[in-house]
């Protein structure tokens, strides 16, 4: 705190002293510190002493107080035959710590000045015969000031110190400001001070510019050596920047010098070394300027549309000078847009280049040539070509600003056929094929019609697989991708078709091609859509439809007929098997396929599919009456695996899918007389039965009385007659039978069926007392139409007779169960 106040102390009496008109001859009056104010005493005064407000302190010890007038010799570098550092560490003490009212501080102070002054003196005035200052102190103060005496010691022994570390000051200086000017940029350039002691630093004010990291004319903290960059703030054509500024250095080795008749020399605050510098330009800045242009087109290879150009504005020579409000002057600038069937070469424009399409820029006051200008002209460019803008910047399209910044008549013209002002629309489109079957090669064609770079085209394709939720357009993905030929591109050199051909087909689905040409410097020129029609390849599930073939007949195989249509894949392996359902609800035949229903299948018997086509199945029998209905299934088996795809499957119960069968129709017709032991059969005909059905006939033979009801049962049994074969439709005869009394035989025909496991069953049998289904025995001979076989005469007769009676016994027990044999 002592310290910050001390500084205070120094500014203000440096101010003070400033301002005070100078007066040589001032009484000197008692500062701060301890003893007696008067020439000699028994401990001496130990302080400051105040002449005009400003501390003073003793700097020849041994020599009575300065009690009476002293003298202001001003500031001195050769004050009591001092040497210069021992100025420079008096002037730090005084100057620093001296400027206090504090009578520990200021006797502190006072006790090393003398000992910066005169070592020995100050050590043994009052008789101290030591040779520490500590001591010195001591040997008075422990008399003069014992409550002060540590603290005393302390600080000036601490004071000293610091003043003999302080090293030589320097007594003024100078110095001087270089300027330079960029030559790029005579705008721009740097500052730097030069002086000629070191330590010292300053404050730079600027005329004409400032500095570039602040943007501000004034910089304080400024070191010499150190270069400063600064740009202009005139918008003359010629000037030059100025500069003036003012440095300060350690405490100089000086102190404002005191002198009292019979008394002590008593020394000021001497101040720092401070100095003043000025410079200006060397020579003077120009600012006149060629303006030129640099351009790229925003795209070298374009579909259609404007011709768009990047313009970049610079300077040839000088900088881009600014107007007298400060913002930039404007320079307008034109471009003509040639086209041509060829590359251009750089050059003139060559006369069979066409005209299409004409430029303007004009660049803004707030950013001149700071930033590019985007152009386009007015009309889009007409088809394929090379186009090439060729701009030019001429004084008389300037304002009259502009114009007293430019050399008379300048004029510039960029070259023709320049790389960067070059744009092409290609015409690059392809077609890819239709339709191909899996495991086929599938090919795009790339047509190139021109324009064609000298260095050619590298051209590409790439497969993309659709993928569902993907729209077509976003469905080239890398994921989605399939094949591509980037690591092989074909080399266009001129217009033409070209055929890329890609892998076999992996599997079925949709695919899409996308070509993409790139210049030799790898630049795209052009990449088709993403899935567009005509670069869409298909792999389409091949289709069946299918028709049932008619029905055979009872008890024959039934089939169906597939048709393939479509591309059948050239790989792995395609079959198509078929399954046979019954149909228990004719109203809802949809639901018959199930597996309680199904009556055969081909699945141990595929059919193999190589081509589109019909393809029959191999036979099913049905084994019943009703309605049955056929699924198709077409299954495609990679190659390298076993387990096959489902790729098509018909719909369960289809009109064309669906077969009925009817259970065959038998008419049945009895012998209907005979005469008992004559023999009589029954004729059955059968409708409806395919030839090839394993089936016979079983007659059944029931005898009642001539004056009772049919009835049909064991007891009434006559005779089961042995099976008949049956081979289709046609008529049927039952073998014989006979009665041994008169009756009426009614017959029952069952038509039975060789079935699941070769069991018979019966497919129909007759009713009990159907018309045309009896034959009546009677004991005499049958005679007219439908008689039995004719009589025997009565002497057979009665020897038949003999022989039946003889029989009877035996017959009768085994009429139940011979009779069925």
């Amino acid at each position: 705190m002592k310290r910050a106040v001390a500084v205070i102390v120094i500014a203000v009496a440096i101010a003070v002293g400033a301002l005070t008109s100078y007066s040589p001859v001032q009484a000197a009056s008692q500062g701060a510190g301890f003893g007696t104010w008067a020439p000699v005493s028994a401990y001496g005064w130990h302080g400051s002493m105040l002449i005009n407000g400003a501390y003073t302190y003793c700097i020849r010890p041994g020599l009575p107080a300065p009690t009476g007038q002293s003298t202001d010799n001003g500031v001195s570098g050769t004050a009591a035959g001092l040497s210069p550092a021992q100025l420079t560490g008096i002037n730090l003490l005084v100057s620093k710590y001296g400027q206090t009212s504090d009578p520990v501080q200021a006797a502190s102070v006072g006790w090393a000045v003398k000992a910066v002054a005169d070592w020995n003196e100050t050590l043994h005035a009052y008789g101290y015969p030591g040779d520490t200052l500590q001591g010195a102190i001591n040997w008075t103060f422990s008399a003069l000031a014992p409550e002060s005496n540590a603290v005393v010691q302390q600080l000036a022994a601490s004071y000293y110190a610091e003043a003999m570390s302080a090293g030589t000051g320097a007594l003024g200086g100078s110095g001087t400001l270089i300027f330079t000017t960029d030559p790029a940029d005579p705008s721009r350039g740097t500052v730097t001070a030069v002086t000629d002691i070191a330590g010292v630093s300053g404050s730079v004010q600027l005329d004409g510019a400032v500095f570039v990291d602040s943007g501000s004319a004034s910089r304080d903290g400024v070191t010499p050596g150190t270069a400063f960059d600064i740009v202009t703030t005139e918008h003359q054509a010629t000037f030059r920047v100025r500069g003036t500024g003012t440095f300060r250095g350690g405490y100089q080795a000086a102190v404002r010098h005191y002198t009292t008749s019979g008394g002590q020399d008593t020394a000021g605050a001497g101040g720092f070394t401070e100095f003043s510098v000025a410079r200006q330009d060397a020579a003077d800045r120009v600012t006149t300027f060629a303006p030129v242009i640099t351009t790229q087109v925003a795209s070298r290879y374009v579909e259609s549309g404007p011709f768009v150009d990047d313009v970049t504005f610079t300077t040839a020579r000088g900088i881009w000078p600014r107007a007298s409000d400060g913002r930039y002057v404007t320079v307008a600038a034109t471009g003509t847009v040639y086209r041509t069937s060829h590359e251009p070469s750089t050059g003139a424009v060559p006369p069979e280049a066409e005209m299409v399409a004409q430029l303007a820029v004009t660049t803004l006051p707030e950013t001149g040539a700071t930033v590019p200008y985007r152009v386009q002209s007015e009309t889009g460019l007409a088809g394929p070509g090379f186009y090439t803008a060729v701009w030019q910047i001429r004084v008389e399209a300037q304002s009259p600003e502009t114009v007293s910044f430019l050399e008379p008549g300048y004029s510039w013209t960029e070259p023709f056929g320049e790389q960067t002002q070059i744009m092409i629309i290609p015409a690059i489109s392809s077609r890819a094929e239709p339709v191909v079957p899996v495991g086929a090669t599938m090919k795009d064609e790339v047509v190139v019609e021109g324009p064609v770079p000298a260095a050619g085209l590298d051209v590409t394709t790439a497969v993309y697989r659709s993928v569902d939720g993907l729209a077509p357009a976003d469905s080239c993905t890398p994921e989605t991708l399939v094949w591509s030929n980037a690591g092989a591109p074909v080399r266009v050199t001129s217009a033409g078709t070209t055929t890329i051909t890609a892998p076999v087909v992996p599997d079925f689905g949709t695919y899409f091609w996308r070509e993409r040409a790139v210049d030799s410097e790898g630049r795209l020129v052009h990449e088709g859509p993403c899935g567009v029609e005509g670069e869409t390849t298909r792999a389409p599930l091949p289709t069946v439809t299918t028709r049932a073939g008619a029905s055979p007949g009872f008890g024959g195989g039934v089939s169906d007929v597939a048709t393939v249509s479509g591309p059948v894949p050239q790989t792995g392996r395609t079959v198509l098997t078929f399954d046979l359902y019954r149909v228990l609800d004719p109203a809802d035949p949809a639901s018959a396929c199930t597996p309680g229903n199904l009556v055969g299948d081909t699945l141990t018997d595929p059919i193999a599919v190589t081509a589109a086509g019909s393809y029959s199945s191999p036979e099913l029998r049905p084994g019943a009456a009703g309605i049955f209905a056929w699924i198709e299934r077409l299954w495609h088996t990679r190659d390298g695996e076993t387990e096959a795809r489902l790729l098509t499957e018909g719909a369960c119960g289809a009109p064309d899918e669906t077969v009925v069968m009817q259970a065959p129709a038998v008419v049945t017709t009895a012998t209907a007389r005979a005469a008992t032991d004559e023999p009589f059969t029954d004729t059955a005909t059968i409708e409806g039965l395919a030839p090839d059905a394993e089936a016979q006939l079983v007659f059944f033979a029931y005898r009642t009385p001539l004056d009772a009801s049919p009835v049909c049962t064991e007891e009434t049994l006559l005779a089961e007659t042995a099976a008949v074969v049956v081979r289709g439709d046609g008529e049927y005869v039952s073998p014989h039978v006979r009665s041994d009394r008169t009756g009426i035989v009614y017959w029952i025909a069952e038509l039975r069926y060789a079935g699941e496991g070769a069991v018979m069953a019966n497919i129909h049998r007759g009713e009990c007392g159907e018309e045309h289904e009896s034959t009546t025995v009677e004991a005499l001979a049958a005679t007219g139409p439908g008689a039995g076989i004719p009589i025997l005469p009565m002497g057979a007769l009665g020897a038949a007779i003999v022989t039946l009676g003889a029989a009877l016994a035996v017959a009768f027990r085994r009429r139940r169960h011979g009779a069925r044999g």
